[in-house]
């Protein structure tokens, strides 16, 4: 149905972005292509949509559709195609949707005449249909809704052609499923060609038919999904399959030896809400209702659930940047004031945030250096010689090269731009660390060395960390104990281990039977594909 030949697209000083890709999308199946930060995925991905963002250039190579070069075609050409034919959704669902505009007319904008209507498009997405839901405004949405709106947008015009960029990558396991099988669908009853750029690799093995390893631009290694994931021939397509969280095969960590029985952090009773709209249309939202949980010195606690379940609000409530409804927070035992600027420059500095997206929370005019410096300057009180040799122990305890500082965010990779968010958190030498799902847009080797480093740091200094994810196997790799959220509600605590073989309540019984799992979906594969070997690129 589509096809890239020899594809050629380099971006400033010359540099490779993609070189020599080859590949074919078919209808009714679905290509992934798997890689880390800077593979060239994405730009693979918009080049089917015949665009090549600003800064790179097309030096060689086509990319035909029916037979006709996508990049001859003029601009309302090529408009049209992209209108009546394909649907993209991009890694930064939020990119998609215009912020002034509400749900329903963000779809309707999308929909042709053969269409279904906005309110089937948002039910088959699993979102509300009702007009309460269908006037809110993209930020009045949580990230996992913003998805499925972009995902309702993606299908409107029931496409040929889908382009999904980590489709997944903000979403729960539950939410994961339901998407998948929206894409399964599209597959099945419009024939769809799909190409899935993902780091998921266990949704890789349930839903592709063939799987491209890129690295550095370049295709290392491509065959039927079955055969690459269980058996890949390439060193570094073996390194993302073993760097993959399985909950079905890794074991949670042992609990922290500690010899202080109390907790460095307790929430008691803590309730949240926010209200969304305004006049006569606002409506409030229970984000968090009577949660407690304690946190002991040097431990790990994963705070899970779905989409909208209230894990990030707690995360801000936490560090006083949202005020709790009722409730307390305790550091020490001590309780703490529910706002930032309340509280003194100790307790400040004593509870850190690491954002879920860490290009955002820099100043993208300053360097990533400024940043680091600015806290440290802040919370520690440090300037000249002082600060930059403070700078520079934070830089070797997060394992990021010097002269990285001297660049702007956007100058980093996704796995690097973690690192200096960690390491300015780590800046005011804090007591807890309250990490936001902050592996949500890596791949899975970047993921495991951010988690292998946190488990270091915790070893150097016996800090604690709020562990917030959607990736139930991530958490049990990492994590000592666990909270599942429910609407708002702790319905589950309990030690990691204990709760994947012995989980109480029915909303965790859910989450584990969604979790990510390669190993579970290779087996459930293993004896219905009729996959051909995998085939390492030369």
């Amino acid at each position: 149905m589509i096809e890239v030949r020899s594809l050629e697209i380099r971006g400033s000083h010359d540099a490779q972005i993609l070189g020599g890709v080859s590949v074919c999308l078919e209808s009714s199946r679905i290509l992934a292509a798997v890689g880390g930060s800077g593979a060239g995925k994405t730009t693979l991905g918009l080049a089917l949509l015949g665009f090549v963002r600003p800064g790179m250039r097309k030096v060689g190579g086509e990319v035909r559709y029916g037979g006709q070069e996508l990049f001859d075609l003029s601009e309302t050409e090529l408009r049209r195609f992209r209108r009546e034919s394909i649907a993209y959704l991009p890694q930064n669902p939020a990119s998609t949707l215009t912020p002034t505009m509400r749900v329903e007319d963000l779809v309707e904008e999308r929909r042709l005449a053969k269409s279904e209507p906005t309110n089937q498009l948002l039910e088959q997405v699993h979102l509300p249909s009702d007009r309460s839901f269908r006037r809110r405004f993209p930020h009045q949405l949580s990230i996992g809704q913003q998805q499925r709106v972009a995902m309702a947008r993606a299908i409107a015009n029931q496409p040929r052609l889908l382009v999904l960029d980590e489709p997944t990558s903000s979403i729960d396991p539950t939410t994961q499923r339901l998407m998948l099988s929206l894409v399964e669908r599209l597959r099945d009853d419009l024939g769809a060609a799909t190409l899935l750029i993902s780091h998921d690799l266990a949704s890789v093995a349930r839903m592709a038919d063939e799987v491209v390893v890129l690295r550095h631009g370049e295709i290392v290694e491509r065959g039927a999904a079955l055969r690459v994931l269980h058996s890949p021939v390439d060193s570094y397509s073996k390194a993302l399959v073993s760097a993959s969280p399985d909950i079905a095969v890794d074991q949670p960590p042992l609990a922290p030896n500690t010899d202080e029985p109390a907790p460095v952090l307790r929430v008691i009773s803590l309730s949240a809400q926010f209200v969304l709209g305004r006049g006569r249309g606002a409506r409030t939202i229970r984000a968090a209702r009577d949660v407690s949980f304690d946190l002991a010195p040097g431990e790990t606690f994963a705070l899970i659930g779905r989409s909208g379940s209230g894990k990030s609000t707690i995360a801000r409530v936490l560090v006083g940047l949202h005020p709790p409804e009722s409730g307390e927070v305790l550091l020490n035992g001590f309780s703490l004031p529910p706002l930032l600027r309340r509280r003194d420059g100790k307790q400040r500095a004593a509870i850190q945030l690491v954002p879920q997206n860490p290009e955002e929370s820099f100043n993208p005019r300053r360097t990533v250096g400024d940043g680091i410096l600015r806290s440290i300057r802040q919370t520690r009180g440090l300037s000249g010689s002082a600060a930059t040799g403070r700078l520079a122990e934070l830089l070797e305890q997060v394992q990021l090269e010097p002269a990285l500082a001297r660049r702007r965010p956007h100058e980093l990779s996704g796995g690097e731009q973690q690192r200096a968010a960690i390491a300015r958190a780590l800046a005011a030498e804090p007591e807890v660390l309250v990490c936001d799902e902050i592996t949500t847009a890596l791949d899975t080797i970047v993921q495991s060395q951010i988690v292998d480093l946190l488990q270091q740091i915790q070893r150097d200094t016996g800090i604690s960390l709020v562990f917030i994810t959607h990736d139930l196997a991530l958490a049990h790799e990492f994590a000592h104990r666990v909270g599942v959220l429910s609407e708002g509600k702790l319905v589950e605590v309990a030690e990691m281990a204990d709760f994947v073989n012995h989980p109480q309540a029915s909303e965790s019984r859910e989450l584990l039977d969604a979790a990510s799992s390669l190993s579970r979906t290779l087996a459930a594969r293993q004896n219905s594909d009729d996959d051909l070997p995998a085939v390492a690129a030369s």
